[in-house]
């Protein structure tokens, strides 16, 4: 009982961190939105987008 319950457990957190990452978390999400921000919130008018 107490082995299936480890098992349970480890497929939980295994199913967990196999998700894929949501798009805001990745690099290129990072970086656009770091890119969005400055244009919104006045920090650049007009930054250059690296591509």
């Amino acid at each position: 009982m107490k082995r299936s319950v480890v098992i349970l457990v480890a497929l939980i957190m295994f199913a967990a961190c196999a998700s894929p990452k949501a798009y805001y978390e990745t690099k290129e999400g990072k970086r656009k939105q770091k890119y969005y921000n400055d244009i919104q919130f006045g920090k650049n008018p007009h930054p250059k987008m690296k591509f």
